[in-house]
């Protein structure tokens, strides 16, 4: 399952796997960094076959990366303060639901704006001019020397996305409050990433996706790497779960090319609002003896949830193929 809507959203699947780990009893130190794991090789999987795709900005990439690496590392020194205070699992999860349930409104409710809206035809979404005003912005210096290269502009064109000049700043600094969130929480950093270059930079939805998991790869490896040296990881689950991942991601990525951008878009939100939901009844099960089913409860939303969306995204995809088909004929 993690591997299909890995492929499908562009996520690394940090907030399902990060968060089903917590709600199955495993340690949340350890949840954090064998997520970290797994989404570091589901990431490269469905990266290359977004790349072949021509889903990806790898110059839009490489520039939020030079802010990810330090976010990371400051999470994880973070997190290891938390650790030693006894109090990382509750801050994880509430964080989870903070974030997930503001992530998951905002889109549904983007989605139900936008289906009352004209511009919703093309597949824009509610904060395209908003987009536009930040690629706008004038961040200095506007330009910096270099050894060899002299009087460096600090702005450029990303065509794969669609962006005739932004500052590089504005992508540095998006990687490094990705990066930093991803090592608190042991996601890639994909379910805010994804969301953050749609609505906030204005990348088509398939290119957020592609460029999405280039930049999981990263987090996931530098997280990995950091939590493997505290001993926070446990390699043979994450190879057991990688190995049924890289099935699902091929059905996952392979959807993106046969459904719209605005389904992807309100199938994101339902799922990360069903993870925040999840998360937030295994946290109210703590509370206290009388209410310990509740974790039960969480599974079962979980794994619903993340059931429902792989049977959606299969039928979504078959129909597509089917009209298709239909449209070739047709044609001739």
């Amino acid at each position: 399952m993690v591997g299909t809507l890995s492929g499908f959203f562009g996520v690394g699947g940090g907030f399902l796997i990060t968060g089903g780990l917590l709600v199955f009893g495993v340690p949340p130190v350890f949840a954090v960094g064998t997520g970290l794991a797994l989404i570091m090789g589901s990431s490269i999987i469905n990266t290359l076959k977004h790349r072949h795709l021509g889903n990806v900005d790898l110059r839009l990439g490489l520039i939020m990366l030079t802010g990810t690496v330090p976010g990371v590392f400051l999470a994880e020194q973070l997190n290891s303060s938390l650790e030693e205070a006894d109090i990382i699992g509750p801050v994880i999860r509430y964080v989870y639901i903070v974030f997930l349930g503001v992530l998951g409104g905002f889109i549904i409710l983007d989605h139900l704006k936008q289906r009352r809206n004209s511009a919703a035809a093309s597949g824009e979404v509610s904060t395209a001019s908003l987009a536009k005003r930040v690629q706008g912005l004038r961040i200095p210096p506007h330009a910096i020397w270099l050894p060899g290269l002299g009087r460096v502009p600090t702005y450029v064109a990303l065509p794969v996305s669609k962006i005739d000049q932004i500052s590089v700043f504005l992508p540095v600094i998006v990687g490094f409050s990705v990066g930093f969130f991803a090592g608190l929480l042991g996601a890639g950093g994909g379910f805010l990433l994804m969301p953050i270059l749609i609505f906030g930079m204005g990348v088509p939805t398939t290119v957020a996706i592609g460029t999405d998991l280039f930049q999981i790869i990263v987090t996931g490896s530098w997280g990995t790497f950091i939590y493997a040296l505290s001993h926070n990881v446990d390699p043979l689950m994450a190879i057991i779960m990688l190995g049924a991942s890289s099935v699902g991601s091929q059905l996952g990525t392979t959807a993106t090319r046969f459904v719209d951008a605005a389904r992807i878009r309100i199938l994101y939100g339902v799922t990360i609002m069903g993870g925040c939901v999840s998360v937030a009844l295994d946290q109210a099960s703590t509370f206290s003896d009388g209410v310990e089913f509740l974790s039960t409860v969480a599974s079962v939303v979980l794994l619903s949830v993340a059931g429902a969306m792989c049977l959606i995204i299969a039928a979504m995809m078959i129909k597509a193929k089917r009209e298709t088909r239909e449209l070739v004929p047709a044609v001739d």
